[in-house]
């Protein structure tokens, strides 16, 4: 039996979900009993959201399970099929570079200049903010990984000339 890999970013997804179970759960017992819900939870889910949606951009790359243009793409021939794999590689990686640049700018000002605290605890909100740089990179990591993965699978154009393989695709 061959032993699966825990990857380390499905791993944080999956306690970033668990963690968003309970305090859900959490609330709506509160509220049922109680009638008063716990005015940190919305805070928390709501960043907790956000980070694990980029967890799951990563993981979504790595399994092949983005969304594609297959319709336009299948009809592309291999030279242009390599072309547009490549430009859309290097798209993605452009806007999570983008997203990353601008997010470390925006911690740097939370820190430096505005130095501003979540409402309900208090918290620095750059903390929450340090979680979109961070798993950005994981995209960033996927996206090329499945850009190179994708290029590979990709057959070689064959040559014009070549008999053997007009005869194997006349029968």
């Amino acid at each position: 039996m061959k032993k699966k890999r825990i990857r380390i970013d499905e791993l944080m997804g999956a306690i970033f979900l668990a963690i968003m179970a309970i305090i859900a759960f959490t609330n709506v017992i509160n509220r049922y009993f109680f009638h008063r819900g716990f005015a940190f939870t919305e805070e928390i889910t709501v960043n907790l959201f956000v980070w694990i949606t980029l967890l799951g951009i990563a993981i979504a790359f790595r399994r092949g399970a983005n969304l594609k243009m297959t319709n336009l793409f299948d009809t592309f021939s291999p030279n242009l099929k390599r072309v547009a794999l490549i430009i859309s590689t290097c798209l993605g990686v452009m806007i999570f570079c983008f997203l990353i640049y601008n997010s470390a700018r925006e911690i740097y000002k939370n820190i430096t200049f505005y130095h501003a605290f979540s409402e309900s605890l208090g918290i620095p909100t750059w903390i929450y903010s340090l979680g979109t740089p961070v798993f950005s990179i994981f995209v960033i990591k996927e996206i090329i990984a499945s850009g190179i993965r994708e290029i590979k699978s990709l057959k070689a154009p064959l040559p014009s000339g070549n008999s053997e393989n007009s005869k194997e695709e006349a029968q």
